[in-house]
């Protein structure tokens, strides 16, 4: 506007001079002489092109800039940002909302995405290597399940996004962008729950970007495996986002009639309705069709008496079948510059019907055994929560809070229905094991109907404060409490008599859960000490128990001391010393005789030990992630002294990961790199109560990768030493063996 004023005066300036005597005087022409007369002007032609519009010479300038407004999907206070690289330096799984490591006082590992690629785990199992304290249980029906500080972690104890997520089905990874796991009582934010912590699952969201990335992996015994990962935008104005991942997996098993093959999909979807409010929708089909094997048995006592890929089921019947069903909801709505909502919501339904014949004893001095076939053919589960966060930053006073605020009401259904043949037992069954003979016996037929039905209705509601003193001192106090209303019914009737009469088991819960931490950092945003303090309780399960007893609910309670070092932007380390104890221990027991499977509990599990963990990025191109684990864990039971003063199921005293990565050329255009990793899983007890122990062994895996704009390459070679060991155990009869040498190759490119 000012050259346009500046021009339309100059202009009238010029003009007004042409015409005015004394203007033009001004402007420097020759005034007429007085005695000249009247003047005549000359007539003047003009020529050449127009004058130009004073916009065409000086253009109006362009309207200055406005800051953006921050969208809410960069700012909200619980989401978890994305990583790059090994390290994590933030988290929500301790506290839902987003609080940096080093002010957290417990031990949070984070396995990102970069790090399952890297290693091409599959499973969830394939990256508790990466987790302190963590190792595989070979439960055949829950494949996830593991231990974690001794105890172990159940589907009850799995959280995806933060809420429930009990299925039976070995989770995908597709759609995964880390998983986190909190150490230690999870209780005041989860409700109920395991001492040693939980797992929780975290997905990839839709993002303001477009792309698509496609990958292949192949290799030995079968492997064939997809995956597609889309993302993009709905409208120019990009405030309907979406993401799409699938995987499609078919492979064979170093197992004799081993098969597993998957179908995964997992929509998502992001509406942007204003800068301060967004919903997100979820869903997830996943169907798993493997064969059921409980892995090899021991021969006379002797561990390694059998070949790892010796199976002693029956190949004609044995399989199982997952299905899972889920969707999620999320509302996220910032009220102002101090307080922000969170609104979830989720409905999950599983099905796992399944055909075994497993050992459940040997002929001593023979390699016969004699075994069972379990047939489920009904098996439904569904859990439907809602959970509402409200959370605030605010000062009072010099001291900054960050108080969380929420309540959370879940419902668990189970219904199972076992008939004839389904009733685990001792049946005529033989198969040597040296030698073996599939004929797929048909079992003798006992007329028997077990029915149940278990239901949990849960409402809990707690409060949570962290709270930062000064740049060294903050603390955090929380609190929650629980109603659980717990219903068991249950029925068996052989030869159409009442073994066990119809019985009702009504239990009624009310806990209170508190956690305090205090965190002191000598060297702010470098260096952290903490200690911390926190309880748990956990329903008692269900299952197929053939009793009429109630049981009593679990009750933990946990210390930990610890530090963390941020020794760069990507990289930290943690020590952490702990101390749990768990009463009313559940145990889940397989017999040779009625009632065959049996839940019991024993007097109570101590564990106590020390965890260290290195993690993220040492220079530029030098990552790791790499931990130490020292477990000392105990049963006491003064009634079942089976149990008494001896060590838990196959939890390993000393238990130690490495894994390095290096590339050698790093830069914008490609990345050439290796890693090397090894993975030593000292000696455990197979059973309960029992002698035959797992030997120790050591794993050496390594890696390749190499990167060239679009296009991804990587080869993952396991067990480099072809090594034979033992990764996990139900009891003596159901012993996992790992897999021999194995390579994966992986092939992915992205638009």
């Amino acid at each position: 506007m000012a050259h346009s004023r500046f021009f339309r005066a100059a202009t009238l300036f010029v003009a007004l001079g042409t015409t005015s005597p004394i203007l033009a005087q001004e402007a420097g022409g020759v005034p007429p002489s007085p005695d000249a007369g009247p003047q005549t002007l000359p007539e003047v032609r003009v020529e050449g092109d127009p004058v130009l519009a004073p916009e065409a010479v000086f253009p109006p300038l362009p309207p200055a800039p406005m800051t953006p407004v921050p969208s809410i999907l960069d700012t909200s206070v619980f989401a978890t940002p994305r990583t790059t690289g090994y390290g994590a330096e933030t988290t929500t799984t301790g506290t839902f909302v987003n609080v940096p490591v080093l002010e957290v006082p417990a031990s949070v590992s984070v396995v990102t995405k970069d790090l399952i690629r890297d290693q091409q785990a599959l499973r969830l199992d394939d990256i508790f290597r990466d987790v302190p304290g963590a190792s595989k249980l070979g439960d055949q029906l829950r494949p996830d399940t593991l231990l974690l500080r001794g105890f172990e972690v159940r589907s009850q104890d799995y959280r995806k996004n933060g809420m429930r997520d009990p299925t039976y089905t070995p989770r995908d990874l597709a759609n995964v962008e880390r998983v986190e796991i909190l150490k230690g009582p999870a209780s005041v934010l989860y409700g109920t729950g395991q001492p040693a912590g939980i797992v929780n699952i975290i997905t990839k969201k839709p993002i303001d970007d477009d792309f698509a990335t496609f990958a292949t992996q192949l290799g030995n015994y079968g492997l064939d495996r997809y995956t597609i990962d889309a993302n993009g935008a709905i409208g120019d104005d990009r405030a309907a986002l979406f993401r799409v991942n699938m995987a499609y997996e078919n492979r064979d098993s170093f197992r004799d009639f081993g098969f597993n093959e998957r179908v995964f999909i997992s929509p998502a979807m992001t509406f942007i309705l204003d800068t301060d409010t967004s919903i997100t929708w979820e869903g997830e089909y996943l169907k798993d069709r493997r064969r059921f094997d409980t892995g090899i048995a021991s021969l006379n006592g002797n561990i390694d008496g059998l070949p790892i890929d010796r199976f002693l089921g029956e190949p004609a019947n044995d399989f199982q079948l997952y299905q899972d069903w889920r969707q999620s909801v999320f509302l996220d709505h910032r009220f102002n510059d101090i307080w922000s909502m969170r609104l979830m919501a989720t409905s999950l339904f599983y099905h796992a019907p399944s055909s075994g014949t497993f050992p459940l004893e040997q002929d001593p001095g023979t390699s016969i055994y004699n075994r069972s076939r379990q047939d489920i053919p009904e098996f439904f589960e569904s859990y439907h929560g809602l959970t509402a966060n409200l959370s605030g930053e605010f000062l009072t006073g010099n001291i900054e809070h960050k108080l969380l605020l929420g309540t959370e009401q879940g419902w668990f259904i189970s219904n199972n229905f076992l008939s004839e043949s389904s009733l685990p037992g001792l049946q005529n069954f033989p198969i040597d094991g040296l030698n073996p003979v599939y004929t797929d016996p048909q079992p003798f037929i006992l007329p028997a109907d077990f029915e149940s039905a278990y239901r949990v209705n849960r409402h809990g509601v707690y409060a949570q404060d962290v709270m930062t003193f000064s740049e060294n001192w903050s603390a955090m106090a929380g609190l929650r409490y629980d109603r659980a209303n717990v219903d068991f019914v249950r029925e068996l009737t052989t030869f159409g008599i009442p073994t066990l009469p119809l019985t009702d088991t009504e239990q009624t819960f009310d806990r209170w859960t508190p956690r305090i931490g205090l965190v002191y950092q000598p060297i702010p945003d470098v260096l952290s000490l903490y200690g911390s303090y926190s309880r748990s309780f956990d329903v008692p399960p269900g299952g197929p128990r053939l009793t009429n007893d109630p049981l009593s609910p679990e009750l933990g309670e946990s210390w930990e001391i610890g530090t963390k070092w941020q020794m760069r932007p990507n990289l930290i380390g943690q020590v952490a010393w702990f101390w749990i104890q768990k009463d009313n221990y559940t145990l889940d027991l397989t017999s040779s005789s009625p009632p065959f499977f049996v839940t019991t509990q024993a007097g109570s599990l101590t564990s106590q030990g020390v965890e260290l963990s290195l993690q993220g990025q040492i220079t530029e191109r030098w990552s790791t992630s790499s931990q130490y684990t020292l477990t000392d864990a105990v049963l006491r039971d003064s009634v079942n002294t089976q149990f008494d003063d001896t060590r838990p199921r196959n939890v390993p005293r000393h238990l130690v990961n490495l894994w390095t990565r290096y590339n050698v050329i790093q830069d914008d255009d490609r990345t050439l790199g290796g890693g090397l990793g090894m993975l030593y899983v000292d000696d455990r007890l197979a059973a309960f109560g029992g002698d035959l122990r797992l030997p120790d062994y050591t794993r050496w895996d390594a890696g390749l990768f190499y990167r060239k704009r679009a296009w991804d390459f990587a080869l993952y070679f396991e067990n480099l030493l072809d090594k034979r060991y033992y990764a996990s155990a139900v009891n003596d009869m159901q012993i996992s063996p790992g897999a021999p040498f194995t390579v994966r190759g992986m092939v992915s490119v992205t638009f």
